[in-house]
């Protein structure tokens, strides 16, 4: 795997837990579960690829970086398609969840079965996990785990 697909691949992760707002809380706890679900699942897919970097990838986890990234992210996504709109994407999300694996997530093949609420296009929604951060902090983690530099190594 070259850099740029792993980090194509910790994009896609993050994009796939990205296009969902919250008012609610309940809608954050969602979405956090199937974040931390994504992220352990691109974990394992990195490491399988790159076996080098095992314990050195960043925990699935959220810590209140990545809480407040989405949280600005969810409020986003409320804004534009209302908390119908949300609770349609979380619910194609767990179904895309429940069936997942590190190959399906890696592939894209995962990503096919979600898409974004009516109202949100793809650049609306890149824009709101640019402007709250999303890719900032999870790319962050990347190089605090060391997995980054590895994965830099690996070139």
């Amino acid at each position: 795997m070259t850099l740029p697909r792993a980090l194509t691949a910790a994009a896609l992760a993050a994009a796939l837990v990205a296009p969902l707002p919250a008012l609610a809380q309940s809608q954050l706890d969602r979405m956090e579960v199937l974040s931390e679900q994504a992220n352990a699942l691109m974990n394992e897919a990195l490491v399988a690829q790159i076996p080098a970097l095992e314990g050195n990838m960043p925990d699935p986890a959220w810590d209140d970086r990545v809480r407040s990234a989405y949280s600005c992210m969810l409020d986003g996504y409320v804004d534009a398609v209302g908390e119908d709109g949300v609770d349609e994407m979380l619910d194609q999300m767990e179904v895309a969840m429940a069936d997942a694996t590190p190959e399906t997530l890696m592939s894209g093949e995962m990503a096919s079965g979600v898409s974004q609420p009516a109202g949100m296009s793809d650049e609306q929604a890149q824009a709101l996990m640019t402007g709250c951060g999303v890719m900032e902090v999870m790319m962050a983690r990347m190089a605090e785990s060391g997995a980054m530099g590895i994965m830099m190594q690996q070139q």
